[in-house]
């Protein structure tokens, strides 16, 4: 990342520009997660939830409540603050990976009892236990050092969890109009995280002249992996091991 050390820090838009991705986040969670949150609030769900998809769902929020703090406290100068705060993010990402992973075992064990059509997709949640805090670790690495790296690496593994509602919001239409063959899965699973990326990059190009080192690294991986999942979700090999993964009973607290 040391060859960064020419690139524009700070531009006059930034604040526009992360205020609008808070915002773009939001949305999704709010339209991919809200017919589930009402559906379950009003008794309506599949299964009770258990405890631990209560933290997740309030860890999710949390994450991005701190995030949308964060963003008001660097437009309102108080970077001092802002610093502060991070701690509670380094305290989230291991509760988020943990949580969301266990909350989709919880899950998968309910609905394999009624068919196994889903084993295919337990690849996901496993990509995103482990993608997320990568990302944001990496994140929280440079918060002191690169300041323009620490935000494009937040924002890159805010669009890996923020993906998966947009998929829950766009994905049957896509599936529809694509299918799920290699790349309709990769449509109706990734739109969403795709165009929160690609809008990224074109925004560094249009006010820095060329993308962030970050992205050039961040992006492509998560491309090929884009790519190596969806081949695992239709390889005839995987299912059987997700009923494995799923039915192991390893001590998990619920």
């Amino acid at each position: 990342m040391a060859v960064t050390s020419s690139f524009q820090t700070d531009h006059p838009r930034d604040r526009t520009f992360f205020a609008g991705f808070v915002i773009a986040c939001w949305t999704g969670v709010a339209f991919g997660f809200f017919p589930a949150s009402s559906a379950r609030l009003m008794g309506r769900a599949d299964y009770e939830a258990p405890l631990i998809l209560h933290i997740h769902a309030a860890a999710f929020v949390g994450w991005l409540m701190l995030l949308s703090l964060q963003v008001l406290l660097v437009r309102a100068h108080r970077t001092d603050l802002h610093r502060r705060l991070g701690v509670i993010g380094l305290l989230l990402v291991p509760v988020m990976a943990y949580s969301g992973f266990a909350a989709e075992l919880y899950s998968q064990r309910f609905y394999i009892q009624r068919d196994d059509l889903g084993l295919g997709f337990f690849i996901l949640p496993l990509f995103y236990s482990v993608a997320f805090p990568l990302l944001a670790l990496a994140a929280l690495a440079f918060a002191r050092t690169s300041p323009a790296t620490h935000k494009r690496l937040i924002l890159v593994a805010t669009t890996v969890i923020v993906g998966a509602a947009y998929a829950r919001w766009w994905g049957e239409g896509l599936k529809n109009l694509f299918g799920d063959g290699y790349w309709g899965m990769i449509a109706n699973t990734f739109a969403g995280t795709n165009l929160l990326l690609a809008c990224a990059v074109a925004y560094d190009v249009m006010t820095r002249g060329r993308p962030h080192m970050a992205y050039l690294v961040a992006v492509p991986v998560l491309l090929v992996c884009q790519l190596v999942l969806s081949w695992v979700y239709h390889a005839p090999w995987w299912p059987p091991i997700s009923r494995e993964l799923i039915e192991f009973r390893a001590p998990l607290s619920y």
